[in-house]
């Protein structure tokens, strides 16, 4: 793979994810005058930011034309293409994994047509209950090459994603069940919001919820948050604060949170489940 190690860890991640999600690899039919193969990767309008976000991410490799993002036929596409199409079907490529270890794997895999799914649930109290899952329809692999990826995934980033089932492609696709799950997910992206203002009510949950609460003013939105779940920032201002020997009632208020849920993580720390959210 020297043509791909030329490239830098980041553009290796978008890149390999690209044609992992909703790009392809253009075949080169016999007859023929290609030598190479090139890249291609149809979008709508609506999603055109995005994809000039690409290309600014790889613009020696890829430049947009009309509305798809494409490459000339480049000797690096031919040594791809055997890795995604083993049997002249997409799979996915999984002596390419180790390679994939930067979170912009994440967000490309992420923004590639996949969801931030939002349950809502009204109760007797005029309180809107909204739960998060993240989706990844890769339904178009199959269910053993899917459960494959999703030990990788959550081995290599610590995540907890499970293979379920859909009515569309192969059957299957892959989604968070908790909201801890759904957070540590989405811990890894939202340093990229900025760079992607049109996707933040996907990127951050707290904007989403914001937006919700928008779209629903006269009742109180409330989100399914469990107590144990810290995020980065309250776990850096609990260790701070247990550092500093401030009490446990006090680092409560500050956290908005009950002296119970204070405890229960400083309990779960000191079993040996870390300082992780």
């Amino acid at each position: 793979m020297l043509l791909l190690n030329k490239l830098s860890a980041s553009q290796q991640a978008i890149l390999l994810t690209s044609i992992l999600g909703d790009g392809e690899i253009t075949k080169c039919y016999s007859g023929s005058r290609r030598k190479n193969n090139s890249y291609r990767e149809h979008f709508g309008e609506s999603q055109r930011f995005y994809r000039e976000w690409k290309q600014q991410q790889l613009p020696d490799l890829l430049y947009i034309r009309q509305n798809n993002l494409v490459s000339r036929s480049l000797p690096l596409f031919t040594e791809l293409y055997p890795y995604f199409y083993p049997s002249d079907q997409k799979d996915i490529p999984f002596d390419l994994l180790p390679l994939c270890n930067h979170p912009l794997f994440l967000l490309t895999l992420y923004l590639d047509d996949d969801s931030l799914i939002v349950s809502k649930r009204f109760t007797s109290k005029q309180q809107l209950i909204v739960s998060p899952t993240i989706a990844l329809y890769l339904q178009s692999f199959s269910k053993q090459s899917l459960t494959l990826f999703c030990e990788w995934l959550n081995h290599n980033f610590r995540l907890h994603f499970r293979v379920a089932k859909t009515s569309n492609g192969s059957g299957y696709f892959l989604r968070t069940t908790r909201f801890e799950d759904t957070m540590q997910f989405l811990d890894y992206l939202t340093p990229y919001v900025n760079e992607l203002p049109d996707f933040s009510y996907k990127l951050n949950w707290d904007i989403r919820m914001k937006q919700i609460q928008q779209n629903y003013p006269y009742v109180h939105v409330l989100s399914t948050k469990p107590n144990r779940y810290f995020n980065e920032l309250e776990m850096k201002q609990l260790m701070n604060d247990m550092a500093n020997q401030v009490p446990v009632s006090e680092i409560a208020q500050r956290l908005n949170r009950s002296t119970w849920s204070i405890y229960a993580k400083l309990n779960a720390i000191k079993k040996g489940h870390g300082t992780s959210p």
